[in-house]
């Protein structure tokens, strides 16, 4: 063996480190840059939900707007909703104009006010409630509404996660204030339909993801009041953002 053939491996497993090192290096790079895309798309995910959830909430329609909206024709397929995510919310860019707004829900307790919208909805539930049957009405049996669990613990559904005994829940069709006192709360496998079943006393059920996504938090309340628009107390117009002069009531 020659004294050059050990000195020309080596230089060639110096090459060799060196390509590797820059590789590492370029995906080092690439990694952070898609890391800090990613961190970037939560903020803007979050702005296009309280952007949506302000456009359509209740204090922005009328009566008459919800009754034309009663009469949309939606889906309740529970196989469409898929996972709140980052990407989806803001590739699907739903626009709030296009969703049926039939009401709104507040539980000023925990900061909630939320449109309510005909239907089961992947694009309703970024922006608000969803209802699970087309019949259900307000006031009326179990009236059950499901959204998203945010990351974010002041949009969507998130809040149920610090609700109490004895809280109220508000409903509005802008032509009566529905008054529910809340006396459940309990988690379910998302597979147990009893809580959504038909119930001779007016309640109303609220659904969303917990922490894990593996079951089901239940929020329910007993109709305890119903009034009236023209007839409704400050701190029922106040948990809507409502006008003191209610539109088209």
């Amino acid at each position: 063996m020659s004294e050059q053939e050990p000195q020309t491996r080596m230089k060639k497993n110096q090459k060799h480190r060196k390509k590797g090192g820059k590789i590492q290096i370029i995906l080092g790079v690439v990694l952070i840059i898609i890391a800090a895309g990613l961190l970037a798309m939560d903020p803007i995910k979050n702005w296009m939900i309280e952007r949506g959830v302000n456009q359509n909430t209740i204090a922005n329609l009328t009566r008459e707007d919800i009754e034309a909206n009663m009469n949309a024709d939606v889906t309740f397929n529970w196989d469409d909703i898929q996972t709140l995510d980052a990407f989806t919310v803001i590739s699907d860019n739903v626009n709030p104009n296009h969703l049926p707004t039939i009401g709104g829900m507040a539980i000023p307790n925990v900061e909630m006010n939320l449109p309510i919208y005909k239907g089961v909805s992947n694009e309703g539930m970024y922006l608000g409630a969803g209802t699970l049957y087309p019949d259900q009405a307000m006031g009326v049996s179990n009236y059950s509404l499901a959204s998203h669990h945010s990351i974010n613990d002041s949009l969507l559904f998130a809040p149920l996660m610090r609700v109490e005994y004895g809280d109220l829940i508000y409903l509005t069709d802008l032509e009566n204030v529905y008054v529910y006192e809340i006396d459940v709360i309990t988690q379910v496998h998302p597979t147990d339909m009893s809580v959504v079943q038909p119930t001779e006393a007016p309640i109303i059920t609220l659904i969303t993801c917990d922490y894990s996504l593996n079951e089901r938090v239940i929020v329910q309340g007993s109709l305890v009041e119903q009034v009236h628009i023209d007839d409704a107390t400050d701190s029922m117009i106040d948990a809507f953002g409502l006008p003191q002069t209610v539109p088209g009531a």
